[in-house]
């Protein structure tokens, strides 16, 4: 991976700082936590993280959600990540000790989190189960987040995940950052989750007045389900913020965002430019770009004569077929403007002009990223594996001690007891 080295924030005076997070190479990555309890100012914000987290690794649940069944995976994945805000000021409060903490046994974990009075509301849908000894039930509801869970466990995304190197709040005028993200094809559904958490809390920091004039680029779009990035579209104008979204096709974005959400992102977008697509995508850009009234000429001949009508007729101005025949490098498109900066002819049909010779010089200027995480010992050995594996172990060792201590904690209170008591009984 390369990156080209940033020019100089002239507006603040500063330079901006450059992040990355990289699941594959670990010695080239940042740490981030986008659960910092700092995000979470209520009850609403867990749900929100959760309902993320949840999509991303069950992308049917977009057209799902009101269902008891997913409902109940949110709600309970919710009240976890609220448990951990909760616990010891947030000390805990990671994607990955949440993950630790859903996959526990729910016979400890209920008892727990049903002993703070914040979660009881959210805890009720599953307290009547539990009491009744529904057990069929109470696992049903359960089931789909930690089944989810399990696909996404690993030393990687612990390490990654259970730092906190940077802030989210890229656009901060006193402190700009570049964040370059990256996910793995292959891997796609095992990131999906992290990078769907990372982007929505980013979002939710940057979208807000009187900060800096930033950008955001998401290429492959429909790899993660970005929550909010149709409203993003509609309000990060007025904040300054510009949004690009590259995907292949309409169809990718419907398939994994759902139908309203699709239309809602396809619709909302302001500039538009296209390569060569087919199909539904290309009849509906064609449809897009409007229609023009063209001339027609006719010529009838007979043995009378040769008669020519002329007449006038409404056709798309780019037809779908021409779109379906696009060659390397033409595009098709359309533009918005500005007050007092008009745009006469908003859509195009051209070729796009790549100076080839110039990106060659750019790239000879360019420079590798260096390795962020250096754990060679005194002997020359790496010891980064070493040290990830072991962070993967102190996490399970950190979720296993917390269930012993609110064990405890319960069993120690005579008004908390007995909940103790109802899970041995049931």
């Amino acid at each position: 991976i390369k990156v080209k080295v940033s020019s100089k924030n002239h507006q603040a005076g500063k330079m901006p700082s450059f992040y990355i997070v990289n699941f594959d190479d670990l010695s080239r990555t940042h740490r981030c936590n986008p659960l910092n309890p700092i995000f979470l100012e209520d009850m609403s914000d867990a749900y929100e993280s959760a309902y993320v987290i949840m999509v991303n690794l069950n992308k049917t649940w977009t057209e799902k959600q009101g269902e008891f069944f997913t409902e109940s995976a949110i709600i309970f994945t919710s009240a976890c990540i609220w448990f951990l805000k909760l616990y010891k000021n947030g000390r805990y409060c990671t994607l990955p000790h949440l993950l630790e903490l859903i996959s526990t046994d729910y016979e400890a974990l209920f008892p727990i989190l049903i002993s703070y009075d914040e979660l009881t509301n959210y805890m009720r849908p599953f307290i009547g189960a539990w009491e009744g000894g529904a057990q069929d039930q109470l696992q049903g509801q359960i089931a789909s987040a930690q089944l989810g869970i399990s696909r996404i466990t690993s030393p990687a995304l612990y390490w990654v995940m259970s730092g906190n190197d940077f802030s989210l709040d890229i656009n901060d005028p006193n402190d700009p950052k570049i964040l370059c993200v990256g996910n793995n094809p292959l891997r796609q559904n095992i990131y999906a989750a992290a990078l769907g958490l990372i982007n929505f809390r980013l979002v939710a920091r940057i979208n807000r007045k009187y900060k800096q004039k930033c950008s955001v680029i998401i290429d492959e779009l429909p790899t993660i389900y970005f929550r909010g990035i149709d409203t993003l579209i509609a309000t990060a104008r007025s904040n300054l913020i510009s949004i690009c979204l590259g995907f292949q096709d309409y169809s990718q974005i419907i398939r994994d965002y759902g139908d309203k959400q699709a239309k809602a992102i396809i619709n909302t977008i302001g500039n538009l430019f296209s390569g060569q697509v087919t199909g539904e995508t290309a009849d509906a850009l064609s449809r897009r770009f409007g229609q023009s009234v063209q001339a027609q000429q006719s010529a009838s001949i007979s043995d009378s004569g040769t008669s020519i009508s002329l007449s006038s007729q409404m056709h798309n101005l780019i037809p779908a077929s021409k779109i379906s025949n696009l060659s390397q490098g033409q595009f098709v498109g359309s533009i918005v403007d500005n007050f007092n900066e008009n745009i006469k002819l908003k859509t195009f049909n051209a070729q796009i002009v790549v100076d080839t010779e110039k990106i060659k010089r750019d790239t000879k200027n360019w420079t590798s990223i260096p390795v962020l995480a250096n754990m060679v010992d005194e002997d020359g050995e790496d010891r980064l594996n070493e040290i990830v594996q072991e962070n993967f172990s102190k996490i399970k060792r950190e979720v296993e001690q917390i269930i012993k201590d609110e064990t405890a904690r319960i069993a120690a209170d005579p008004l908390l007891c007995g909940l103790l008591v109802k899970k041995n009984e049931g």
